[in-house]
């Protein structure tokens, strides 16, 4: 996908998990989860609000990550995250300090 949204076919999904590949983070070997066809559509469908930009798409993603670990929906909460690190890998400029 681009920055406005839209398709680009399956370069961008390639790119995103080549990054993955390279490094997972403890979190993702500790959890078994590993990028997946899944998580590129739960991607997408946070890429269809960039209307409103970036850093609020993080927000969202963001705020349902916590909401699974209110809840207690670890497999949820890990997969989330990452949705959460494609997301940070494709607008690095809406990473925080700190950040995954």
């Amino acid at each position: 996908m681009s920055r406005s949204g839209e398709l680009e076919g399956n370069g961008f999904m390639y790119a995103q998990r080549r990054a993955f590949d390279a490094a997972p983070t403890s979190n993702e070997v500790m959890s078994g989860v590993r990028p997946s066809a899944q998580h590129d559509a739960l991607l997408a469908s946070y890429l269809l609000g960039l209307g409103r930009g970036p850093s609020a798409v993080r927000n969202l993603i963001v705020a349902d990550l916590d909401g699974f670990l209110d809840l207690g929906l670890k497999r949820r909460a890990a997969d989330q995250l990452v949705v959460l690190r494609a997301f940070l890998a494709r607008f690095p400029e809406t990473r925080r300090f700190g950040d995954c």
